[in-house]
């Protein structure tokens, strides 16, 4: 409770509604819509609870979705939301499976997958009224974990505009005498503006573009295009076979569950660019369609699939889709950060806030506040300025912003 602003708990996005949870959300992309939760919230590895703020009037004027995660086997792709790992891999060594273990369960605030978090918030709040609401949702947030017995909270690849006042609010919530969050930049989401919509990639859909295109289109049978229902017995194996190629521990059954699970909530935003070789599927990827976009969510490929697939299925057709139907550009997600720059995508940056369990050491407390190795790469490949955050020791008042940088010290 803050003032005016009461805050309770739904188990399910259906309570609070489709039409108020996306106008909220408005602005936030497809991984915080209303579709992308209602999948999200069925997976009975987690417990799902919604923390929705109201006004004096009951009007909800914001929420946000939380997941309890045991440790319970998930696609290895959503092992990005596993504090442990994140913590493993900024440390750049090995956790034991005691050390694991200390962050568990955790209570995921934002999303547990998509690789965008934030909290649903009306647009029309004035600024104290905004920083009230959030304070409020946080100190939720910190109950819930408490009633829960979450070891530790974390609010994952929140864009890095949200990072002041997320980071601010949640302080207020835990008081001076509390144990606050650690933040530090995570990550990027690569997206490439359709045709027309950036003179900048106009220019830079040179030669090699048209050259990779002119290979894929003189090699391939054909591309269908068909909903996520239509095809998950084929695509998952491809996926499958793709995932384990990188070093991934997914089985075709695994990948088999996790497509059709997004059926009922996400096939009518679905549309799943399938290559053929004759009559065998050997490649694909799967998009969903949104208001600010053509969100390219997965791609798997056999070994027939013609030169230059990953690029034409992932980047260029994607383009063309999003063209099509008059949307600004392709959402091509984190990773594969130098194709994705060669071909025109620009980073939007994402940051973390963790807060720890609070008897772990020292080491593994600090390896939130070091900046991911996906946003390093990130940097690597496009160069500065790249946005930071202020370190903690720079108080409360340095997080009111944030600043840009150049490499220097990355």
């Amino acid at each position: 409770m803050d003032g005016d602003v009461s805050v309770t708990a739904l188990r399910s996005i259906r309570e609070i509604g489709e039409r108020v949870w996306n106008d909220l959300a408005e602005g936030e992309g497809f991984y915080s819509g209303y579709p992308w939760l209602a999948w999200a919230e069925t997976d009975p590895s987690f417990v799902t609870t919604y923390l929705v703020a109201r006004d004096a009037s009951g009007a909800i004027v914001a929420a946000v979705a939380t997941y309890l995660w045991n440790g319970a086997s998930v696609p290895s792709m959503n092992l990005a939301y596993s504090p442990g790992h994140i913590a493993e891999e900024n440390l750049q060594r090995s956790l034991s499976a005691e050390e694991h273990a200390a962050f568990l369960p955790a209570l995921l605030v934002g999303s547990r997958a998509g690789y965008h978090g934030a909290v649903a918030i009306s647009k029309d709040l004035p600024a104290d009224r905004r920083d009230a609401v959030l304070t409020a949702l946080f100190v939720e947030v910190e109950a819930l974990a408490a009633r829960l017995g979450a070891a530790c909270v974390a609010l994952l690849y929140t864009p890095v505009a949200h990072v002041a006042a997320y980071s601010k609010a949640w302080h207020r919530a835990v008081g001076p005498a509390g144990r606050g969050p650690v933040a530090a930049m995570l990550s990027a989401e690569a997206v490439l503006p359709a045709p027309g919509g950036d003179r900048t990639v106009e220019a830079a859909d040179r030669r090699e573009w048209r050259r990779e295109r002119r290979r894929y289109d003189d090699a391939v049978d054909r591309v269908e295009t068909v909903r996520l229902a239509e095809c998950v017995d084929v695509i998952a194996p491809l996926l499958g076979a793709t995932q384990r190629k990188y070093g991934g521990p997914d089985s075709d059954a695994d990948m088999r569950r996790y497509f059709a699970s997004q059926v009922p909530a996400l096939d009518a935003y679905s549309l799943v660019l399938l290559e053929f070789a004759g009559d065998e599927a050997v490649g694909f990827s799967l998009n969903y369609l949104w208001p600010d976009g053509v969100y390219v969510r997965a791609a798997g490929f056999g070994q027939r699939a013609a030169a230059y697939s990953y690029f034409n299925l992932t980047m260029y057709r994607p383009r063309d889709l999003a063209a099509e139907r008059g949307l600004p550009g392709v959402h091509l997600g984190a990773g594969t950060y130098g194709a994705k720059r060669a071909r025109g995508a620009e980073p939007r940056w994402t940051a973390g806030l963790v807060r720890p369990p609070a008897d772990v050491s020292d080491e593994l407390t600090r390896a939130f506040a070091i900046d991911g190795s996906d946003y390093r790469q990130a940097v690597r490949i496009w160069g500065g300025p790249a946005p930071t955050i202020p370190s903690q020791q720079e108080g409360d008042d340095a997080l009111s912003e944030v600043r840009p940088a150049g490499l220097a010290g990355k």
